[in-house]
């Protein structure tokens, strides 16, 4: 079962996690997660030597739950036993960080 991460628990301790956009290109072009690193979900598998050690990566995608939920079971299957999917996405975070401004 993959897990959800929620938006609190992000914002409350942002360095324990390495944020991973899954979203195509012209998404990711159009607006993205400040610190997440793309990469598309068909690439994700090839990729998945990029992920730090020593964080838990999170898979985003625009509105949570499909593709990041699809990328954090991969991403499971790949040694990450602790992958994680965020809460609203990339609309979540931004509606939270717009807030901020």
């Amino acid at each position: 079962m993959v897990e959800m991460l929620t938006l609190a628990a992000l914002a409350a301790d942002p360095d324990r996690f390495h944020l991973i956009d899954v979203r195509d290109a012209d998404d990711h072009a159009a607006t993205h997660v400040t610190g997440a690193v793309h990469i598309p979900l068909a690439a994700l598998e090839a990729r998945v030597g990029e992920i730090p050690a020593g964080k838990t990566p999170v898979t985003i995608c625009g509105k949570g739950g499909g593709r990041s939920t699809e990328g954090a079971g991969m991403l499971k299957k790949l040694g990450h036993p602790d992958a994680l999917w965020l809460e609203g996405g990339t609309t979540g975070w931004l509606a939270i960080h717009k807030q901020d401004s």
